[in-house]
């Protein structure tokens, strides 16, 4: 079984916290905090993922920004995404969220991240990579909670899945086997 089960979750401050794991049929996130899905293949890719998604039990939460093509290399204007991904981790709405896309952007987002409330928020799973390192870097260092480097929104969307999708499904869901 998934080794992060066996983790002290919630534990001194001085300790990692490690989120609790998507539960059966609970509730995915997702945010734009840099790139979105508002062109092809992304947009067709996203809506592959959802389906998968729901297939498996899951709700869905979008955010506002997912399919918004706003800012140029970016999904919305920085301090909307800073708010979009603030509002969204904090929110007892999703029980995890996965980022729409990569990009090049997202460094222009931090100054409007809510980084005091991210760190007093129950610790939540953020899942993304390329651009998203600048928020899953900073939320292990900053608010000492664990993150997840792995596919963007769309890449659930395939048919079948990857093993890396595999993997990244099974750390959020604490199924992965070793």
């Amino acid at each position: 079984r998934c080794k992060l089960r066996e983790r002290n979750i919630g534990g001194n401050d001085n300790d990692m916290k490690y989120p609790e794991f998507l539960p059966e049929n609970g509730t995915i996130g997702f945010v734009a905090p840099s790139f979105g899905c508002s062109i092809e293949p992304y947009h067709t890719a996203f809506l592959n993922a959802q389906k998968k998604f729901t297939g498996l039990g899951h709700r869905l939460e979008l955010g506002p920004n997912c399919y918004a093509s706003e800012g140029i290399g970016i999904s919305s204007t920085p301090e909307a995404c800073g708010a979009e991904l603030t509002e969204y981790y904090c929110s007892d709405k999703n029980d995890i969220l996965i980022s729409c896309g990569g990009g090049e952007l997202m460094c222009e987002i931090l100054p409007y991240i809510d980084w005091e409330a991210i760190k007093k928020a129950p610790p939540k799973w953020f899942a993304g990579y390329s651009d998203n390192t600048n928020f899953t870097f900073l939320q292990t260092i900053m608010a000492d909670t664990a993150s997840l480097y792995a596919p963007c929104a769309g890449a659930f969307g395939m048919k079948p899945w990857h093993r890396a999708v595999q993997d990244a499904f099974g750390v959020l869901t604490g199924t992965l086997e070793e």
